[in-house]
């Protein structure tokens, strides 16, 4: 739900095809998608694509969920 609250912010202040995410917001938001039960497996997938699409860093690497 807060990534969909995400997604409105950026696209209410930006030009929906031209914004960014940092890493660090895209982990996070990431981490929030897998959480959530209400999305399934595919959409959960295309968000994160997507999201990841807006990270200019294509160094980036997803956070490890869970124990090391």
């Amino acid at each position: 739900m807060h990534s969909l609250a995400l997604l409105v912010l950026l696209l209410a202040d930006h030009d929906p095809s031209h914004w960014e995410m940092s890493c660090t917001e895209w982990n996070e938001s990431r981490i929030e998608i897998l959480s959530d039960q209400e999305f399934t497996a595919d959409a959960k997938e295309y968000l994160i694509d997507y999201f990841y699409s807006k990270v200019p860093d294509k160094e980036c690497k997803a956070n490890i969920i869970g124990r090391k």
